[in-house]
């Protein structure tokens, strides 16, 4: 062999050997490109909880039902319940309510009951001011029944 055809044949040699391992390089570069752009998007992390997690049921469809053609015309069939025999519209309050008074120490004063009295100080504590909350009061309504409202009491003593 001559050093002409030696020279050839390694540089044939040596391109073959460039050319395979460039190859191997450009195969590497996009299979790292394919792997960062995975873990960007986060594709293999959500297959991976995917897998974990049980498989969703199909939603079967619902059965067809055939169409029913509209119903004939009919007479009603309901029943009206009678008025009441008291005079009254059916039970409830009328209106106006008005409240009763009674006598004490000779003096009229609306019919209420209180809680007992408490002590509340102002926002500033500077200040303390006895209260007594509304508990009771019995009113009269326009059909001269008696109404009691009774309120609760929010004050802690």
């Amino acid at each position: 062999m001559t050093n002409e055809e030696r020279r050839r044949a390694s540089g044939a040699a040596m391109e073959a050997s460039r050319r395979g391992s460039g190859a191997a390089m450009e195969a590497s570069r996009r299979a790292s490109g394919a792997a960062m752009t995975a873990r960007r998007t986060g594709k293999s992390v959500a297959d991976d909880i995917q897998s974990l997690t049980a498989p969703q049921r199909q939603a079967k469809p619902l059965p067809r039902i055939d169409p029913v053609g509209p119903l004939p015309a009919q007479r009603g069939r309901g029943t009206s319940p009678a008025p009441v025999a008291s005079g009254g519209g059916g039970g409830g309050i009328a209106s106006p309510l008005t409240e009763k008074t009674r006598a004490e120490n000779g003096k009229q004063v609306p019919d209420r009951d209180y809680y007992p009295e408490a002590l509340l100080p102002t926002t500033d504590g500077l200040v303390w001011a006895r209260w007594r909350g509304v508990k009771t009061i019995r009113m009269t309504d326009a059909n001269g029944e008696t109404v009691v409202m009774e309120y609760g009491n929010d004050l802690s003593e």
